[in-house]
């Protein structure tokens, strides 16, 4: 995470940018990085994750382990019951293909359907963050389009 909140800092502009963490409270977990402006604590993994869905405008899923599986398929379940709107989930990189081509093999099975056909679409799968960053930056200029063109 060190990487993606100095990453942060230091492509906005400093009056604009807000490097924040939200942190679950592990023994073996490292301490908030020096990028890091505002921190928040959290005793469980589904308090750490509901807090992220309340303040995040994206979601880009990079290679991780379970926890990032599983935090990724509640937010694939969220845009589904459209608990969340209008929001992109990214995931990034080539180990999420398979999963993605899993879910439309399993799930829209004929005769056995868990999923709609336009779930299966929700999720973009990437090969890297130049394409992950080309959808966000068409997602926020339909955003501002929508909005009236404000910046």
């Amino acid at each position: 995470m060190q990487a993606a909140n100095e990453g942060a800092q230091s492509r906005a502009a400093p009056e604009r940018s807000q490097s924040i963490g939200i942190r679950i409270d592990l023994p073996f977990e490292q301490d908030v990085n020096p990028f890091v402006q505002e921190a928040f604590e959290h005793q469980t993994f589904f308090t750490r994750l509901h807090h992220f869905v309340l303040v995040s405008d994206a979601y880009l899923v990079v290679p991780g382990g379970i926890g990032t599986v599983l935090e990724s398929m509640l937010i694939w379940q969220l845009l589904q019951v459209r608990h969340l709107h209008d929001t992109p989930l990214i995931f990034v990189g080539d180990m999420w293909s398979e999963l993605l081509d899993w879910a439309r093999r399993y799930m829209r099975r004929p005769g056995f359907e868990l999923a709609n056909a336009e779930d299966m679409d929700i999720p973009r799968c990437t090969k890297g963050a130049d394409e992950a960053m080309a959808i966000l930056r068409e997602h926020h200029a339909q955003w501002r389009l929508r909005q009236g063109g404000a910046t």
